[in-house]
């Protein structure tokens, strides 16, 4: 990455708050653009784009003039999408992801474009059931999908761009879809983060499906496989990023518990499935020779003390 120029979309998010500093440290040139305020967190070696990507022009781009781009911008909600979310999903992630490609095409100096897709593509009759389960059922990159929300719609119909883009000949970058698991980690509104919020403040936590099993994938873990597989240009197509080793919510809370002996876990009834997924990452492995580290008994504790900082 030495002396490249990278743009990373929606690099303030969970994900690009670890990643950006990562290739910078690499040597490389960095480019962010996102509709959060810059981050404190980022040195003056990046370069910081806020707003609409969707207005970002041609002209912009070829100033920009990345060999990378690592498209991380997207909007979700988290357990149940709301019919308000129905334009925001178009505009935010349709619409944006077709807008960045559209210009990345006229943008000569395009030479590698690494899309974040997720899990949410595969077809959910194959991981969520109606009773709970014993064993995670393992997707691969092959297995049938059938996005199983509008999150996971767009980022299927974005991973049929890049693959309809990179079969003609005249596609400059290569294209790589990466399908992240169950995300946490610093700075973040997944559930385990705002369960630490809550248990600093005092409060009690409210627990859905104890026995649902995710592969849970740390915010560290997520950028640096993103950054391995932007340099890994021979790599294309779709592949999975998780750690290959689900675990039950009744794990997490009993983790937490250790740090916070007198927190107060109520239990809820849920209509929603019980999941039980866990990624197949044979591929991540045999191409990078590389998988995730973290696991929740490393990775809770550094959530912890990061919200404590916070706090101080």
């Amino acid at each position: 990455m030495k002396g490249k120029n990278v743009l990373v979309t929606g690099g303030a998010g969970v994900i690009g708050l670890e990643l950006v500093p990562k290739l910078v440290s690499l040597g490389a040139i960095v480019t962010v653009g996102d509709l959060k305020p810059r981050p404190a967190a980022f040195g003056p070696a990046v370069s910081y784009r806020q707003g609409d990507l969707n207005d970002l022009t041609l002209a912009e781009l070829k100033t920009i003039a990345p060999e990378f781009v690592l498209h991380l911008a997207a909007t979700f909600e988290r357990s149940v999408e709301t019919a308000g979310f129905y334009d925001e999903n178009f505009h935010h992630n349709v619409m944006l992801s077709h807008h960045l490609m559209s210009l990345l095409r006229e943008v000569e100096s395009a030479r590698r474009v690494v899309f974040a897709s997720s899990y949410l593509i595969y077809d959910q009759s194959l991981y969520q059931f109606a009773t709970a389960q014993d064993e995670p059922r393992r997707l691969a990159e092959d297995d049938p999908i059938r996005p199983r929300n509008l999150v996971g719609m767009a980022k299927l119909s974005h991973e049929m761009e890049l693959s309809f883009l990179a079969a003609f000949p005249d596609c400059q970058f290569s294209t790589l879809s990466v399908r992240i698991y169950r995300g946490y980690g610093k700075n973040s509104r997944d559930v385990i983060s705002r369960w630490v919020r809550a248990l600093l403040d005092g409060d009690a936590i409210t627990v859905y499906r104890p026995e649902g099993i995710f592969d849970y994938i740390y915010g560290t873990d997520s950028a640096e496989g993103l950054a391995r597989l932007l340099g890994a240009t021979q790599v294309t197509g779709v592949i999975n990023l998780g750690t290959g080793r689900a675990r039950r919510v009744g794990e997490v809370v009993q983790i937490l518990q250790q740090f916070f002996p007198h927190a107060t876990v109520n239990s809820a009834d849920s209509e929603i499935p019980f999941e039980a997924s866990e990624a197949d990452i044979a591929k991540l492995r045999d191409l990078l020779g590389w998988s995730p580290e973290y696991d929740l008994e490393t990775a809770i504790p550094e959530i912890i003390e990061h919200e404590r900082t916070l706090r101080a």
